[in-house]
């Protein structure tokens, strides 16, 4: 009877002994789950939100060129140009002592009496009291964005040479530093409206 009662309570022993290990097992991996998907989910939600603040700071930068695109062709157009007086109809002064004139000759000449020519580097939300300056979008405020344009003029499609056809198309390039990274963004081609008044060339 007692040899029935140690065997019985020998098993009983093993029983719980081995139900504890079971539950230790258990609780092991399910911490070790329940950190793999804290893990995954935070690189997710950093992955998410990396994506959305490139996505914004691209669209920031885009509408600071499109704004200083605007700018420029506006000035361009309105370089020159002279209101109608009296009885006389609206034209463009490309007129110089030096014929064949200068602006007609290179557009790069009228591109250098710009305001905006003053300017060919500005940092987006540096200063609030300039113009260039001012921030227009939060996502400026973090990482500091360096935008430069360059300027060069040449002959439309490049035909001909300096002798038979005038420089008279702008290409504007825009640079972007952010962070380690230098981009070309992008390249446009613009031209002044006082070239369509400028005699055809060797006049």
């Amino acid at each position: 009877m007692k040899k029935s009662l140690f065997a019985i309570d020998k098993y009983i022993h093993r029983l719980l002994i081995s139900e504890e290990g079971i539950g230790l097992s258990e609780s092991i991996v399910s911490i070790l789950l329940l950190t793999f998907l804290i893990g995954y989910s935070m690189y997710f939600i950093s992955m998410r939100q990396s994506i959305m603040y490139k996505a914004n700071l691209t669209t920031a930068i885009n509408d600071e060129i499109k704004r200083d695109i605007e700018k420029l062709k506006i000035e361009l157009w309105n370089e020159h140009y002279k209101p109608p007086q009296n009885q006389q109809s609206a034209y463009y002064d490309t007129v110089t002592t030096q014929l064949p004139s200068k602006y007609c000759i290179n557009v790069i000449n009228t591109y250098d009496r710009l305001p905006s020519s003053k300017t060919r580097v500005w940092i987006p939300g540096s200063n609030q009291n300039s113009y260039r300056g001012q921030v227009r979008n939060k996502i400026f405020r973090g990482s500091p964005v360096k935008i430069t344009r360059n300027i060069n003029s040449q002959r439309p499609m490049n035909i001909g040479s300096d002798f038979t056809v005038d420089k008279s198309i702008i290409e504007v390039t825009y640079n972007v530093e952010k962070g380690n990274e230098n981009i070309q963004w992008t390249s446009i081609e613009l031209s002044s409206e006082a070239h369509s008044w400028c005699p055809p060339k060797g006049n």
